[in-house]
């Protein structure tokens, strides 16, 4: 039997839901925010098909649909992807929730995924609030390393070879502090890394068998390495 995890993210916009409900099911208004490109078949059976760039697709069935307020799609591995929307004094409570199956040694995988989904809600808010897209500073640059969140602490879980950290970081080190900022979740880490530009100065403070130390790189072109 398959071990089903759950694991969401929510974000409060302040528009009605009429609005929301359709910037998730009209392709013209979710490219707006989320896809570049996509298509959706509202209807229970239908397909739905995100693809978001970054070399990063999704294919679904739906298999709820409770207008204003529910979406439900499974993909083909049977895991399922859940939006609910909630109307709030301020606006609309928008969560989404996904099924999925991650060992203790892919924490980092789901980590990745719910901040993907995070930056994505965040374009969600600012589209829909202030007209404002700002996919363009998702995952500008890099130093190289997969990161997971651990007992409130960011850990290093790979280093990447021929990247910034590879002569200077290794996995279990944990990053307490970036430039000046303490850290303790994973979308905090990767948003002052990513969002920065390529070329950034990155100071770190490491700890490594219970001694801290800093470190100083500089960011290169996400998911590429030195020599390429």
């Amino acid at each position: 039997m398959t071990n089903y995890q759950l694991a969401k993210k929510e974000i409060l916009i302040h528009s009605d839901v009429e609005k929301v409900w359709q910037a998730l099911t009209i392709p013209e208004q979710r490219n707006r925010w989320e896809t570049r490109e996509c298509n959706i078949d509202l209807r229970i059976g239908g397909e739905i098909y995100l693809d978001y760039g970054w070399n990063v697709t999704y294919a679904g069935t739906f298999t709820d649909i409770i207008e204003y307020k529910k979406l439900v799609t499974v993909d083909s591995d049977g895991y399922t992807t859940t939006w609910l929307l909630k109307p709030v004094e301020q606006g609309s409570l928008v969560q989404i929730e996904y099924t999925g199956h991650w060992s203790v040694d892919e924490q980092y995988k789901k980590d990745n995924m719910l901040f993907g989904t995070y930056q994505f809600l965040l374009n969600f808010k600012t589209v829909l609030e202030d007209n404002q897209d700002i996919r363009s500073s998702f995952w500008k640059s890099w130093i190289g390393v997969l990161n997971q969140t651990e007992d409130d602490r960011v850990q290093v879980v790979i280093v990447v070879p021929d990247t910034p950290a590879a002569t200077h970081l290794q996995p279990n080190d944990y990053l307490l502090k970036i430039n000046g900022q303490c850290v303790s979740h994973y979308d905090r880490a990767e948003q002052l890394i990513t969002h920065s530009e390529v070329g950034s100065e990155i100071r770190l403070l490491i700890e490594r068998d219970h001694q801290s130390f800093e470190v100083t790189l500089h960011t290169i072109a996400f998911g590429t390495k030195l020599n390429s």
